[in-house]
C-alpha cells in the first residue's frame, strides 16, 4: 500500500487497453489530478476476488457490501 502521484506517461500505459474509448483522456486526466493509493494484491484467484470486492461496473447492479454497491451512484 503506497500513496503516490501518477505521471501522464504511466497513466497512458496503465490504461492502454482503453485508449480507443471516448473517455480515455478524461480517465488519464482524472488519475493524474492528485495522489492515488496503489496496492499490490497477491494470491490465488486474486483478480476474481478483487472484482467481487469492488462490485459490478454499474452501481445499480453491484451487490450491497461491495465498494461500488455501497459508495457509487453512477457510471462516469
Amino acid at each position: 500500500l503506497k500513496l503516490m502521484s501518477v505521471d501522464r506517461a504511466f497513466a497512458e500505459r496503465h490504461y492502454n487497453d482503453l485508449s480507443a474509448k471516448p473517455f480515455f483522456n478524461i480517465l488519464v486526466e482524472y488519475i493524474i489530478s492528485g495522489p492515488v493509493v496503489a496496492m499490490v494484491w497477491e494470491g490465488k484467484n486474486v483478480v476474481s476476488t478483487g472484482r467481487k470486492i469492488i462490485g459490478a461496473t454499474n452501481p445499480a447492479e453491484s451487490a450491497p457490501g461491495t465498494i461500488r454497491g455501497d459508495f457509487a451512484v453512477e457510471i462516469g
